[in-house]
């Protein structure tokens, strides 16, 4: 928004700088939806790892568990498995796209040609 002022000086340039850096610092937040195929298919291979390491735990364990106690580990593991593909999800994911990589160089264009047009 700092960009689309008809006019600067150095302290709105400086505020320029300031929000890209906020935005690189919490960026992570929107990583999880950042995921592109790549990132899911892994995280989808990971799933059907997890969901076969699960099977095999209740078929070794199924005759000492009750009733109650499979539940809470058919609960525990499905929880487990959905941080796990989260966290595959955003270690797989980046912003590196020309936009954003863009913003990086406006108060610099600003500083040479003038407010920006666009």
């Amino acid at each position: 928004m700092y960009a689309r002022y008809k006019s600067h000086d150095d302290a709105t340039l400086s505020y320029i700088g300031d929000a890209l850096h906020r935005f690189h610092t919490f960026e992570d937040v929107f990583l999880l939806w950042r995921a592109g195929k790549k990132a899911k298919a892994n995280a989808n291979a990971l799933r059907t790892e997890l969901v076969m390491t699960r099977k095999v735990d209740e078929e070794t364990n199924a005759e000492t568990w009750t009733p109650s106690k499979k539940w809470r580990e058919m609960n525990a593991w499905r929880d487990y498995i959905s941080h796990e593909m989260d966290i595959s999800k955003v270690l797989d994911a980046d912003f590196n796209f020309p936009k954003i990589h863009l913003m990086s160089h406006w108060a610099k264009q600003i500083r040479r040609y003038g407010a920006l047009q666009q």
